[in-house]
This record gives structure tokens, sequence and C-alpha cells, in this order.
């Protein structure tokens, strides 16, 4: 495809004028530079396509540019996972809906779940090797919907190695799983406690608790299920389960801390949790996940 100069320099200024709205919508919502930083990219890239549709797609391949530096490169797919821009050019043109990670978790698939969702974006974590490497890392990408003037519907995403935790992506984390919880019922269950789930990342997990302080849901902990957890308490003596129940039912969703061991570890370490109640055929949940304090 033959793009015009005249074409080019508008792309130019659609990204400059992009880069300018986005800067200061997402500011507030992450903490880390580096995640802002990749939320514009792939914010910017979606408003380029959304106003020049595939005559943006050259100018998103090109080495060098803000869309392809080091190891970050953007990519662009449909909603049947067709591939139109990758760092990997053997991999355009084909259906790339059946990519998995190390541990089969469909990642192009998620990409497209989070992009046909309510807020038409979205976070998904998973194993990857970095180019040039053998052994695979936690990455995290970021994936937008946008609409082409053809009518084309392409999905953009990038995604960067080892990102530190967001509390946006603990949010999200138990948005979903009380999405899939009003979708499945207990059905749900396994699901969220399936180590290769997309629930699971990191040394963060989605934990379920009934209204009976009982524990359905701890991947991690397996043998804490099916426990009844009222009077479990961290190293500091706080009954950090009935702190979960208080926050959710007082306010709906909130953040509680307290110290817990990592995943694998003794050693406690700071650590909060986003929890929020729900309420699925009548049964009464607190979900939640936590990020460990760096």
């Amino acid at each position: 495809m033959k793009t015009s100069p005249l074409a080019v320099w508008a792309v130019g200024l659609s990204i400059w004028l992009a880069t300018c709205a986005t800067a200061s919508g997402q500011q507030e919502k992450y903490r880390y530079a580096e995640t802002n930083r990749l939320v514009e990219l792939v914010t910017d890239a979606a408003t380029l396509i959304r106003q020049h549709g595939e005559a943006a797609f050259p100018s998103l391949m090109k080495k060098g540019s803000r869309w392809r530096t080091g190891d970050l490169y953007l990519f662009v797919i449909d909603v049947k996972g067709y591939c139109f821009v990758h760092e990997d050019t053997s991999r355009i043109g084909k259906n790339i809906s059946e990519l998995k990670d190390i541990n089969g978790k469909p990642i192009i698939q998620w990409f497209i779940r989070k992009a046909l969702g309510a807020s038409q974006s979205g976070w998904t974590h998973y194993l990857w090797v970095k180019p040039g490497e053998t052994n695979p890392v936690w990455k995290t990408t970021y994936t937008k919907l946008a609409n082409a003037p053809s009518g084309g519907i392409y999905i953009v995403g990038a995604g960067l190695y080892n990102m530190k935790m967001e509390k946006a992506f603990a949010v999200e984390a138990v948005d979903d799983a009380i999405v899939l919880l009003h979708q499945m019922g207990p059905k749900a269950i396994p699901i969220l406690k399936d180590k290769t789930s997309e629930f699971v990342y990191k040394d963060t997990y989605v934990f379920v608790v009934d209204s009976t302080y009982t524990v359905l849901v701890n991947p991690p902990f397996p043998g804490e299920e099916g426990h009844h957890v009222y009077d479990y308490q961290d190293v500091n003596g706080k009954f950090f389960f009935r702190e979960f129940f208080r926050v959710a039912n007082e306010k709906g969703a909130g953040w509680v801390d307290y110290v817990w061991p990592k995943p694998g570890e003794a050693k406690p370490c700071p650590k909060s949790s986003f929890v929020k109640k729900t309420v699925v055929r009548g049964v009464y949940y607190i979900v939640g996940t936590g990020i460990y304090i760096e």
C-alpha cells in the first residue's frame, strides 16, 4: 500500500494532537511513568487508526519510530485474530488467535475480549520470551479497540516486560472475576482457581470468600480453600478478612492494607488488597486481589 506525502503529514499531525490529549487523561490513573507512557502509545495509535484507517499501518511498522523502540513494539489485529501490524513480520496476514504463552494462556483471545469489553481496553499479563533471550519473563500488555473509517474493527496493543504492579491492574482483575461469576455462577470457581488462567499472574491472584467467611478461591494456597477465615490475623494482629468485609459492606469496594507472605515465601511483606462485594444468584461473595507494596 503506497501512502501519499499528504497522508503521511496528516498522520504525523494526528500523532501530535493525540499525544497532547492523552497525556493529561492518564496521569491520575496510574502510579508509574512507564505505565502512562505505554497507555499513551497505544491510545495514540488507536486514534491514528480511527482517523486514517489502514493507511496508518505502514507508519506503525516503522523501525526506530516511537512505535518500535528496543523490545517495545506495537501490534494490530482484528477481532478474528488476523494480524496486520507486528514486529515479527512473518505473522502479518496470518490468524494468530491460537497463540498462547508458556502456560497455555490464550493471550490473543484475551486481547480481543478486553478490547470488546465495556471499557474497550484492558490489561493482560502472561509469560513471554524477550527477543534474543531464552527464558520467559512476565509481560504486561495494554490493548485498545480502534474502529477504522473503512468499517474495519481493530485491536491495538503493546506490552512491557516486568512491569511494576499498578492498583488499576488489581481493580480490573476483580471486576473481570465478578463478571465471570455473574456469567457462570459456581462454574466460574474452577476457572478462578486455575493457575493458568488470567486471574493468576506474577505474585498476584484473585481470591473469593463467601458470607460465612469460607474461602472458595485461593490458588497459591489451596489448603486454605474451604477454611473459615474469620479469625485469620497477620503478624501485626490485624483481622484482615474482617476488614475486607467491613470495607466491602460499607463502601461496596475498597483497599485494605496488611502484611502477608508472597506465594512460596515465608517472610511477610506489606500488602494491599482491593476487595469488592457482589451477589450472584442469591449468593454473597467478597472478591479480591492484592498487590505487594514495593
